[in-house]
């Protein structure tokens, strides 16, 4: 008997086994398929991003003070001297960059710039932790909002000659997959040197830190409170050596031009109008920016849609297919939360707390936006919003599965206009790069000129080996075919 009872045990055991081994290769199936897509799109927007060329405006004078600065440290302690932002580590990356490049310009800024894309891509698909075919449609629907956003054409069309913004976005998911691991002391490490990289090369970079106190408080602890300690200390320390040590001042009302309501306003009228008291203004960009990442509107500040709508002028049929889309995927989300987020935190699944992390960073990247308002500085907020959809598309899924025939039909009509719509904002983004490969070869073709009027351009024999180089690179590279007319019809904003 004891010699049946064993064989029987053991029997069980295999069995129990060989069902664990199913459900891993069933959940990694899965797994697979979502990251085989997410390399699909890394490939595709990196085709397209590889033919711009390093852009004249904004990075040049950033090349031409890497070529002058001795060193790498050199460039990071004369970062700290300036008047208004804390960036040193943006700069030593600048640098560096330019001396591992020799001379290959091109391959080393746009290398670094497909590399951070496809880290975005990954780390991304990671922390959606798909596990069934509904987690991979609702995965492939969060990918494609990632993408479409209006917030990440930003990430990919522009470089300085680093696009920062989009590190920062890497950034803060690489700190929200540390919150979903399994922990331990390199982790707590791992996050503050995650933080503390993030905080030196921009200010969103502090983003981090919102990242994994949300984390924390949502149920993810997989940076431990000992380690949200330490970055909390960074964090403190970081504030005193921006506004105590070195005194480093905050924008101001004269920094750029920003979008005010309908209309556009220069440093001057900005001065005029708000200079007095700009509480007001702050808030609008606050409460502007917010709503430009859930409605699509306002952009940059300006409303354009609604003033389009009043004002009974044209516009394009990309402007509405954006606000239509991003309207009807906030709604999903909202009823989501509602009936998703009930529970306390510490009860929230993974999926929850995800979406509470998402508004949270939303929140503060609105908060960073009250001096101007930007696209660019609320691509972070976007990438954290496509993780929101992922989680609210998974939720209307189930209501379909669990929901009468006209209901889940209705539903399922619903959810399918709200994929196309975020699908035709994909296929924007193609327009948008090839744009910009035209806009920066234009730039660089009126290179003689503005070198013979002296503006921005160095004078001595370096600096201007420096422009033939990068100029003859971008007369010289391979093109994509002209754009039809309708693509600026569809396509442009």
């Amino acid at each position: 008997m004891p010699v049946e009872a064993d064989v029987r045990l053991g029997q069980r055991v295999s069995a129990f086994a060989e069902l664990l081994r199913l459900r891993w290769r069933w959940r990694n199936r899965w797994r697979a398929r979502t990251f085989g897509v997410a390399f699909a799109f890394a490939a595709a927007v990196s085709y397209g991003l590889w033919h711009i060329p390093v852009q004249r405006f904004d990075s040049l004078e950033q090349l031409v003070a890497a070529q002058e600065s001795p060193s790498v440290g050199a460039a990071f302690a004369g970062a700290l001297q300036q008047p208004v932002y804390l960036r040193p580590l943006r700069i030593a990356q600048i640098k560096l960059l330019f001396d591992l490049s020799q001379g290959h310009y091109q391959l080393a800024y746009r290398g670094f710039h497909v590399a951070l894309l496809a880290l975005l891509l990954l780390i991304f698909t990671h922390t959606l932790r798909v596990e069934s075919a509904r987690d991979w449609v609702a995965a492939v629907f969060a990918l494609t909002v990632l993408l479409g956003i209006h917030t990440f054409p930003p990430m990919v069309r522009e470089a300085f000659p680093i696009n920062h913004f989009l590190e920062i976005a890497v950034l803060c998911l690489a700190a929200l997959a540390l919150a979903q691991s399994r922990g331990g002391m390199w982790v707590d490490i791992a996050a503050a040197g995650v933080f503390a990289c993030a905080a030196l090369t921009l200010e969103s970079g502090l983003l981090v830190w919102v990242v994994l106190a949300g984390a924390w408080w949502s149920g993810l602890r997989g940076v431990s409170l000992r380690g949200l300690a330490l970055c909390t200390l960074l964090l403190a320390c970081y504030a005193g050596l921006r506004f105590v040590y070195l005194d480093t001042g905050m924008p101001s009302l004269i920094e750029r031009t920003s979008g005010f309501l309908f209309e556009r306003l220069e440093p001057e009228e900005l001065q005029r109008r708000f200079g007095a008291d700009p509480t007001g203004f702050y808030a609008y960009n606050v409460v502007a920016s917010l709503l430009s990442v859930a409605l699509a509107e306002p952009r940059a500040g300006v409303f354009v849609a609604t003033r389009a709508w009043f004002q009974q002028s044209a516009a394009s049929p990309q402007v509405w297919i954006t606000v239509a889309s991003s309207v009807a995927c906030t709604g999903l989300i909202g009823a989501w939360a509602i009936t998703g987020w009930r529970a306390r935190p510490q009860e929230a699944d993974s999926r929850a707390a995800l979406g509470r992390v998402a508004l949270l960073v939303s929140v503060a990247s609105a908060a960073s936006s009250y001096a101007y308002t930007k696209d660019d500085i609320m691509s972070t907020a976007g990438v954290f919003y496509a993780l929101a959809a992922f989680g609210a598309m998974r939720a209307a899924l189930a209501r379909v599965a669990a929901s009468g025939r006209l209901a889940a039909v209705s539903l399922s009509v619903l959810l399918c206009l709200v994929s196309c719509g975020w699908a035709f904002r994909v296929i924007t983004l193609d327009h948008v790069l090839r744009r910009e490969v035209y806009r920066t070869r234009n730039d660089w073709a009126l290179t003689p000129t503005l070198v013979r009027n002296g503006k921005r351009w160095p004078t001595d024999r370096r600096g201007l080996v420096l422009v033939e180089r990068l100029e003859h690179d971008a007369l010289t590279a391979e093109a994509p075919k002209l754009l039809p007319r309708w693509h600026y019809r569809w396509f442009e904003e």
